[in-house]
């Protein structure tokens, strides 16, 4: 079965020898007290003798890139005490068997870069202790099913990369253990519900390339363990509501570029004690770049091209002395002055001395180019055309 005779790992398997000393299989000793008497005599001697006995029970199979081939055998409903299925990077295909969600101890299921397919069933919630799940890399499709909201034990559900589609459903708010959601780039067309405000412990959710329409919800301000906030390439509208911004204290990746936000800036992330990474570019932001954006210092990269932005460059981004990249390029969008950065270059961009990527091109930027900005040795980008500027380019620059 499984193509067994091509296994990578098969010590031991369909041999003489116990089944807890094949390869990739762990056995646990479960007591007398853990088995189910329901068809044991009730004779207080059948009783002493099954206080000595302790059993061998299978609670893991880890066959993971093993070169296993064909169907998930519906048989597998016969280990009911396994808590651990690992058969990752391997060549299954077919819909999940019925049998797998009759495991009912199942704790973490990694069934990632196969060839699996069909809808998520329903059956899917009645594994209430599951704590992690990985199903990326297969060909799962269909909606993500209610039932969802029954995994109150699951901390990390990780599902990007298929063809997942539909609604959201509002019981994934249920999933209050959750600190990791990955379901980017499947075929989902939803808004955001209200209710994933109740998920307080999440750290990581990565929503991009979806079709996400509607505002953040109000609701997101709970969610005050957010680090990771991937949901670019959407179709999200609106504003980005400051209080929501402002409540995100631990917050580090913001990457939301390539929807249709609107309005400015939230000033929140000024408030920001632990951002690392402002990627808005792509949306229609308009008004100043907040001016103390850069306060926190541990700031690594900012990307605000190709918004309606206007003012100049925040002098706070000079506290930022570890950034890599500053993208601000193209905010005169339409080219016609209505919007774009201006004033000057700042002086203190030659004090950056780890920036790698500058790019400031098709703005309304006057003055000259900064002579210190010569010194930057590790500056590879430096783009500035479409602008107003004056004077001759640094000898440095020339020489490099």
């Amino acid at each position: 079965a499984l193509g067994g005779s091509n296994w990578a790992s098969k010590g031991n398997w369909a041999s003489s020898r116990n089944e807890c000393e094949w390869e990739g299989i762990t056995c646990t000793e479960l007591s007398v007290d853990d088995i189910t008497l329901d068809t044991i005599s009730s004779s207080s001697t059948r009783k002493r003798e099954l206080r000595q006995i302790n059993q061998q029970v299978i609670t893991s199979i880890d066959l993971h890139n093993s070169n296993l081939v064909g169907s998930i055998p519906n048989e597998i409903q016969g280990m009911p005490n396994l808590k651990e299925l690992r058969l990752f990077q391997n060549q299954l295909i077919g819909d999940l068997p019925s049998g797998l969600f009759t495991l009912h101890q199942l704790e973490k299921l990694y069934l990632d870069d196969n060839d699996l397919h069909g809808f998520l069933p329903e059956e899917l919630g009645d594994l209430m202790n599951l704590q992690d799940i990985s199903l990326h890399g297969n060909q799962f499709s269909g909606p993500l099913p209610k039932s969802i909201g029954k995994l109150q034990r699951l901390t990390r559900f990780w599902a990007n990369g298929m063809f997942l589609s539909g609604q959201l459903p509002d019981e994934i708010g249920d999933m209050t253990s959750l600190r990791a959601l990955y379901i980017e780039e499947n075929q989902l067309v939803s808004t955001l519900p209200y209710e994933m405000g109740n998920l307080e412990q999440l750290q990581d959710l990565r929503i991009y390339g979806n079709v996400i329409t509607g505002n953040i919800p109000s609701s997101f301000k709970k969610l005050v363990n957010l680090e990771v906030f991937y949901m670019d390439s959407c179709q999200l509208s609106g504003g980005l509501t400051d209080f929501v911004v402002r409540s995100w204290v631990k917050m580090r990746d913001f990457q939301a570029f390539g929807n249709n936000f609107n309005g400015d800036i939230p000033s929140g992330f000024e408030d920001l004690p632990n951002i690392e990474v402002i990627n808005l570019a792509n949306n229609r932001f308009g008004g100043r770049i907040p001016q103390h954006i850069g306060k926190s210092g541990k700031l690594l990269s900012l990307n605000l091209r190709s918004n309606r932005l206007t003012g100049t460059i925040p002098s706070s981004l000079a506290m930022s002395t570890d950034i890599l990249s500053i993208i601000l390029s193209e905010n005169d969008i339409n080219k016609d002055g209505s919007s774009g950065i201006s004033g000057q270059i700042p002086e203190f961009m030659g004090d950056l001395q780890k920036l790698k990527i500058l790019k400031l091109h098709q703005n309304r930027l006057q003055g000259e180019i900064p002579e210190n900005l010569t010194g930057m040795t590790d500056l590879g980008h430096f783009t500035t055309h479409d602008n107003f500027l004056q004077g001759k380019v640094p000898n440095g620059f020339c020489d490099a």
